[in-house]
Order: structure tokens, then C-alpha cells, then sequence
């Protein structure tokens, strides 16, 4: 989670720097936030900072696509040389969908972004096109990221067209933008400006549980999206209601014989909560106070109790079946034989060391273990479960034909005057509405036997931009260095050290007892540091364009916090954050990987061009693909 007490919104910040064909080695003097002319490789060396952060940088000058990047591009026995990009016909219609991260620690990666989506559209030949944008903020149904308290912290998975101060971005007036025939705007390059200023509209300020995966899933393919997930009377998670609204919006965006792309663009693992998972009690997760416990986190920890912990088996074998949550042992069926077994573990039995003991107290996480920045991590050794919906569900939404609805991916029971969740099922009780025709729109609409559509899966492209080590990604991805040999069966050997999620340092990479100010030498990700058990290790990091001084008012700034020691700060007072960064998505991950083939389209968010557009590379893989469908 991020502080939200600033006013400061990267949407209003230009872009203009981020120009083609210049070069980007830029040298900001202390005190000078604006833009140098262009500058040689040679006049940058006047700049220590400059130098250091050419040094580090984990990228390639090139603005133009790597042959790697763009054959790993074009799978089905296609070849780039056939079709390039700037000369392909693409027949019918595109429908290309944004998944937005617009959580605070997303600010220095949107500006790159921006000013990469140009080349998006250079050369695209198709005649009709939607674009439409969403955000990652969900709510997750816990009152962390309550839409009352800031509506950005959950969007619903609607589409977004608005600024700020309610104003629709120009084209987008039902709800995103179209061009070809009788549509909203006239060119491509005009759709490219359009574009850009709807990820601009996008607020800045979104729930720190970001769930990219759930919000294409919702906005795609959920057969039933819920209106409101909340807690039942019994405390336990509950979906309620159908959102029409969003309904609407998904028969109104895609075209039943379309192209469908998925663009996803986030920095830190996926967070995507099942609310019903765990029976019913996932629905904590997403809180800062969780259901029945009175172990108090602390301010620094933001406040609110701990989650209950796991079972003693999941210290060492996390893996196992005797490793689950003690959570459990408050809706379990005390008559059942691994109730009473839950019930007597010594893990549910005592309390955290050196705290208070009985009832809320007895087999929760202890106040230090359970910051709500890292809840996320490590869960199933932690907590005993992952309440996160697995990612096979968001393989099949991009692959199947058939998804469960939510009677069928948790069925539900009312046993002795108690509700009864199942868990989760990868149910095929519905019709895919990405493969279906004639989509519900209204109340009273058939929601689930859809009758088939003209789109195949071959039709849908996803590609993610990514918190990933640049050079795992070139090309074809490096899934073993990416997310290590079997990770389903939590085997990470052979992973790359930078892609290990962690709070502290890990053993192969050095740094973490250097001073602020000193950003280490790992072309990466800089070094290690000490997170305080408060972060996460990076995945990798890149110099900004601009420096932040983060002694003046703006988003959460890395260096204003000398006591802490980020690998990214330096100039006066070290209070200037010289360097972004992003985290492992280990998540994300894995469903590209798991959509084989199909899943071949990765950036990382790090790989920032020192000239050219800064995603050039990824966003000519991604129009490559498209001219090839």
C-alpha cells in the first residue's frame, strides 16, 4: 500500500521529452527539473549521476525491434519477413484493451508509456479499430481499497473515460475511442494522441492490491461480473448482484469477428483476490482489519490486526496437505476429524511470541510479520493458503471455450444454520462470452448459455509489460530464469536471483549494507537493500528521465526517507530519486507461460530505450503480431 496524502497526478506531467530519434542520455543538473536540448553520449559525461545511470541501465540503444523480439512475436509458423509490420494488410476489425496498474509505484513507469504509444499505431493497417482502457484497482471487497473512501481504489473493470474533473476524453464519449467507419476518430495518428490521453485519464492513485489478471478476466470473459463483493452477515465473503453496466460496455467494445488484443502493463506481482476463497474467509485479505483477530499490526505496519497464520507443517513443507490456515479452524465442521486435527495444531493453538493469548490472539500473525505492503508474498508458508484466484483461470479466459460462473467455481451450502463455501473450481459451465455471439447487455439477458461467436482463440493476443529482468525477455521468453524450473510444484531452481520475490536480501545478490546514496553496481536491478520487511528486492530498475526531488509535494517519492536505504537516490541530501524500479510479476508470468504459443509477447517495464520511443521494442512485437493475424 502507498501513502495517498499528496495532489500531485503523473497525468498532468508532458511527455514532450520522450521525442524520437534523440538521443535520451539527459544530465538534470541540481534544481533543473526542465528538459536539455539533445545531448551527445560525450556531453553526458560531464554528469556523474548521468554516467552512472547509462551504466546501469539493462537495455539496448536501438529503437528498432530485435529479430528475437519480433519472431518470438509470430508463433503458428508465421514469419516477420513475410509480413512486416509497416507493410501488412490486417483484415476486418481490432479490439485493443488496456489493463492499466495505476497504483502510485506505477508514476515513473507511465510517462515512458505515454510517449511509446505512437508506435503502436506506425504502419497498423486495420480499418476499423476500438481502443479501451481499464485499470487494475478491483477493491478486492476488504476496506483497504473501499471505493467510498476513493473511488480509484476500485473501478470495477468498467471502462474509463474520464479526467479528474469529469471531463470525457475527446472520442471516448461511449466509452472508448473508434475509428474506421462512421466512428469517433478520423486517423490513426489521431488515435494514437486519443489513446494516450485515455491512459492519462486513468487515476493515479489506485488500490495498492493491484489485480491485472482479474480485471481483463472481469471485463472479458466473467460470465456473471459481480456489482459488489462484500461480507456476508456471517463475515465471510459474498458476491452480489450482476454489473450490467460493465456488461454493456463488453457487448458495446467487442466486435463478435474481431481481433481481440490484451495489453497489460503493471510492475508488481498480481494481487487478484477470490473473496469466497479459504471458505469464504478471503474476503480478510483484502482488509486491514482482519475477521476476529486482536493482534495489532502497528501505524508502521498500516495499522489494523493480523491474518491468521498457517499450520506448524507449512514452515517446512508449505507444499503439503497438512499445511493450511488456522483461519479454518473457526467455520470448519468441528465434528470432522481434520477440524479437531486444525483445532489442535500448535501453530492455531498458541499465540505470537511475546503477545497476549486466547481467542484472536491464539494462531495469528505476529504484529511485524504481516505488513499490508507484503501481504501478498509467500502465502501459502505464511498463511497456510493463497487466497489469490489461481492462474489457470486466466489461461482458460484466453484459451477456453467454456468458464465457470460463480455458482460453479465456488458451490455453496447451507450446512446447520452455517454457509458453507467450497473451494475454487475451474468449472466449464459457461460459454466463453470471448467466443460467444450475441452478448448479454440488460437485465433478463442469458448470461450463461451463449450461443457461439465467429472469434477463435487464435484471435485473442495478450502481451505484458512487466516487472521482469530485461534479458530474460528478449526474444523468446526465458521461462526457467523467468519463474525457475517447475514453479507449480514450487521447484525455483535455475531461476534468475533478481526474479526471487523477496523481503530480504537474497543470497546470490550483494548491497544490502550500503548507505543511501551508493546505488551499487548490479546492472539489473543496482543492489540489495534492507526493506525492513516493509518491500520487496527488486526485479530490476532503470534511470529516470527526469529526477524527482522528493522534498517538494508529488506521488510517494522513494527518497524523502533518508533512514531507509533505496538503491535509487542520490544529489543533495540523497533526496533525490535518480532511478524506478519494479518487482518480480511472478503471476503474470506464469499465465503467459501458460499459454504457450500464445504467450510469447513479454516486455519488461525496465527496458527503457535511451532513444526512441522507450517501449519501442515491446510495442513493435505486439503490432508485428497483430499485422499477422
Amino acid at each position: 500500500m502507498q501513502r495517498l496524502d499528496t495532489t500531485f497526478d503523473v497525468r498532468r506531467v508532458d511527455s514532450v521529452h520522450f521525442e524520437r530519434g534523440l538521443p535520451r542520455v539527459r544530465c538534470l543538473l541540481q534544481g533543473l527539473l526542465h528538459r536539455f536540448g539533445p545531448m551527445s553520449r560525450t556531453g553526458a559525461l560531464a554528469g556523474v549521476a548521468c554516467l552512472t545511470a547509462l551504466a546501469l541501465v539493462h537495455c539496448g540503444d536501438d529503437d528498432s525491434p530485435s529479430p528475437g523480439t519480433v519472431d518470438a512475436a509470430l508463433d503458428d509458423g508465421e514469419d516477420a519477413a513475410d509480413t512486416p509490420a509497416d507493410a501488412a494488410t490486417a483484415p476486418g476489425a481490432l479490439d485493443l484493451l488496456f489493463v492499466l496498474d495505476n497504483s502510485i509505484l506505477m508514476v515513473d513507469k507511465r510517462l515512458p508509456l505515454y510517449a511509446s504509444i505512437p508506435r503502436l499505431f506506425e504502419g497498423l493497417k486495420f480499418a476499423d479499430i476500438h481502443v479501451g482502457v481499464v485499470s487494475t484497482s478491483l477493491g478486492n471487497g476488504g476496506d483497504l481499497c473501499d471505493r467510498t473512501r476513493r473511488p480509484s481504489f476500485d473501478t470495477r473493470a468498467r471502462l474509463l473515460n474520464r479526467d479528474d474533473a469529469g471531463a470525457i476524453v475527446s472520442g471516448a464519449e461511449g466509452g472508448f475511442l473508434s475509428f474506421g467507419p462512421g466512428g469517433s476518430v478520423p486517423d490513426l495518428a489521431t488515435l494514437a494522441q486519443r489513446t494516450e490521453a485515455l491512459l492519462r485519464a486513468v487515476p493515479s492513485f489506485g488500490c495498492g492490491f493491484e489485480s491485472p489478471l482479474e480485471a481483463a478476466y472481469r471485463f472479458a470473459a466473467e460470465p456473471d461480473p459481480p456489482l459488489e463483493i462484500r461480507a456476508g452477515a456471517d463475515g465471510l465473503g459474498e458476491l452480489v448482484g450482476v454489473d450490467y453496466e460493465l456488461l454493456a460496455q463488453r457487448r458495446a467494445f467487442f466486435r463478435e469477428s474481431s481481433l481481440v488484443a490484451i495489453v497489460i502493463v503493471t510492475d508488481e506481482d498480481d494481487a487478484s483476490l477470490d473473496a469466497r476463497s479459504v471458505g469464504g474467509l478471503g474476503y480478510g485479505f483484502g482488509s486491514a482489519t482482519f475477521p476476529d483477530s486482536k493482534v495489532t499490526r502497528g501505524a508502521d505496519g498500516t495499522g489494523g490486526t493480523t491474518a491468521p497464520r498457517g499450520t506448524a507443517a507449512c514452515d517446512t513443507t508449505p507444499e503439503s496437505a497438512d499445511c493450511t490456515s488456522c483461519g479454518l479452524a473457526r467455520v470448519c465442521d468441528p465434528s470432522a476429524s481434520a477440524c479437531q486435527k486444525l483445532r489442535s495444531d500448535v501453530a492455531c493453538t498458541t499465540a505470537p511470541s511475546g503477545g497476549p493469548t486466547g481467542e484472536g490472539y491464539a494462531g495469528h500473525i505476529a504484529p511485524d510479520g504481516d505488513n499490508l505492503n507484503i501481504r501478498f508474498f509467500d502465502m501459502k508458508r505464511r498463511f497456510g493458503v493463497d487466497p489469490r484466484y489461481p492462474v489457470e483461470r486466466y489461461v482458460a479466459a484466453f484459451t477456453g471455450r467454456k468458464l465457470p460462473n460463480r455458482a460453479s467455481e465456488h458451490v455453496e451450502a447451507q450446512t446447520t444454520g452455517r454457509r458453507e463455501i467450497g473451494p475454487y473450481s475451474q468449472a466449464e459451465t459457461c460459454a466463453n462470452p470471448l467466443f460467444s455471439g450475441d452478448l448479454p447487455s440488460k437485465e433478463g439477458d442469458e448470461l450463461c448459455n451463449l450461443g457461439p461467436g465467429k472469434r477463435t482463440p487464435a484471435d485473442v493476443v495478450i502481451a505484458l509489460l512487466a516487472g521482469a529482468v530485461p534479458a530474460l525477455v528478449e526474444g523468446t521468453p526465458d521461462w526457467t530464469g523467468l519463474l525457475g524450473k517447475d514453479p507449480e510444484r514450487g521447484d525455483r531452481s535455475g531461476i534468475d536471483p533478481h526474479m526471487l520475490l523477496s523481503v530480504e536480501p537474497r543470497p546470490q545478490l550483494t548491497g544490502a549494507d550500503l548507505p543511501i546514496g551508493d546505488n551499487g553496481s548490479d546492472p539489473v536491478h543496482g543492489r540489495e537493500w534492507n526493506t525492513m520487511k516493509r518491500n520487496f528486492q527488486f526485479a530490476c530498475s532503470f534511470p529516470l528521465d527526469v529526477p524527482r526531488d522528493c522534498t517538494k509535494p508529488g506521488p510517494e517519492c522513494a527518497c524523502l526517507d533518508t533512514t531507509v536505504t533505496w538503491p535509487l537516490c542520490g544529489w543533495e541530501g540523497n533526496q533525490w530519486q535518480l532511478r524506478g524500479y519494479a518487482l518480480p510479476g511472478v503471476r503474470e508470468l506464469e499465465v503467459m507461460r501458460g499459454l504457450g504459443d500464445r504467450g510469447l509477447l513479454v516486455g519488461s517495464v525496465c527496458a527503457v530505450a535511451l532513444e526512441g520511443p522507450p517501449y519501442a521494442r515491446f510495442f513493435d512485437a505486439v503490432r508485428t503480431k497483430l499485422a499477422t493475424r
